[in-house]
This record gives structure tokens, C-alpha cells and sequence, in this order.
């Protein structure tokens, strides 16, 4: 079995962790000796920001209050060291939320070239600005206050919509991009799909 990776990006509010946990499941299904790391920044944030410390609270600031990204240095330490955890040569991996800007595309190219791991799929679930802004305002949580949506939503535009305009022309990556302004099972079916699997 090759190893494949998967790599999720898409506004906030978009269903990439949902439509991540059903390509888990339908691989999962398919090859039930596979193994499957994950790499998820908003886990890893959120183990972040439980933690006492100076740093801490700033970067809490940053996101809770605030609705922005954190700055590179802090992004790029926390995924390279729990990367350097999971990362092998054999078994399937998802990464959401890293990486949102052409300098940590570089990082995870690099990455992914370091430990052999060829040919990463990038997965864009794309959804309207103004959909995603409604789905956020709908489920009502903490950092979903419309201004801190806006920021994000600013944040997206100004960061990760160049690094896609990279992706889509480095031969070295494959990229997918999914409508996700449908049905979860339907998106489900449209990256089984556009996956080949």
C-alpha cells in the first residue's frame, strides 16, 4: 500500500473536519489494515491555549478576542514538533489547518520530502465567503462573534487564498478542490469521487 497524504484546507466553517472524518471512515472501510495518523492545528491550538504561561495568554488573545491567525514562528514550532511525532513512511495522513500561508506551504513541502512522503493532495473545500459567515453565525460558538468572523474570513483572503493560486501551479502537488456548498454526504461522494478511490 502506497502512503497517501491529505492535506485540508478551506475557510473556517467550510465542513473540512467533517468531510475529513468521513474520508477517514470510508478509507478505514476500504483498507481496514491501514493506519491512519492525524494532524489537526485546532487541537493543537486549543491543548495550546489550556496551558498556563505568557505566551499562551497572548496567543489566546490573538484568537479568542481578536479572530486572527498566529503568527509563522509559533504555527510552524507547534505543527513541526507534533509532525515529528506521527510522521512515518507507511501509513495514511491528514493534516487540517496547516498550512495558511505560501510560506508554511514551503514547510510542509518540505516536511513531506524529508520524511519520502511524494505527491501530497491538497483538498480545498470551497465554500462562499458569505455561506461560511452564515453557517459560523449559526452554530453560535465562543469565537463566533461576527466581528471575529469577519476577521478570519479577512485573515483567509489575505493569507491562504495566494497559497492556493501556489499549490495549483507546483507540479509536485496534486490539487482538489471540492464544492462544499451541498450536503455532507454529497461533498463526501464528490471527494470520494474526485480522489479516485
Amino acid at each position: 500500500m502506497t502512503p497517501k497524504t491529505y492535506v485540508f484546507i478551506g475557510r473556517s466553517g467550510a465542513g473540512k473536519g467533517t468531510q475529513l472524518d468521513l474520508l477517514k471512515k470510508f478509507i478505514s472501510a476500504q483498507h481496514p489494515e491501514a493506519k491512519i495518523n492525524s494532524l489537526d492545528m485546532g487541537v493543537i491550538f486549543r491543548a495550546f491555549f489550556g496551558e498556563e504561561g505568557y505566551v499562551q495568554a497572548i496567543a489566546r488573545d490573538l484568537t479568542m478576542n481578536q479572530g486572527k491567525f498566529q503568527p509563522d514562528f509559533l504555527t510552524n514550532a507547534l505543527f513541526v514538533s507534533n509532525a515529528a511525532r506521527i510522521v512515518d513512511d507507511s501509513s495514511y495522513l491528514f493534516i487540517d489547518g496547516f498550512p495558511r500561508s505560501v510560506f508554511q506551504l514551503e514547510i510542509v513541502k518540505e516536511l513531506l520530502q524529508y520524511a519520502k512522503r511524494a505527491e501530497p493532495t491538497f483538498v480545498n473545500i470551497e465554500v462562499p465567503r458569505d455561506n461560511v459567515k452564515k453557517r459560523m453565525l449559526l452554530r453560535g460558538r465562543g469565537d463566533d462573534a461576527e466581528e471575529k468572523i469577519e476577521s478570519r474570513l479577512n485573515e483567509y483572503d489575505r493569507s491562504v487564498v495566494p497559497m492556493i493560486e501556489h499549490i495549483k501551479k507546483d507540479s509536485s502537488l496534486t490539487y482538489v478542490e471540492i464544492n462544499g456548498d451541498a450536503s455532507p454526504e454529497d461533498v463526501h461522494k464528490s471527494l470520494v469521487a474526485a480522489l479516485n478511490l
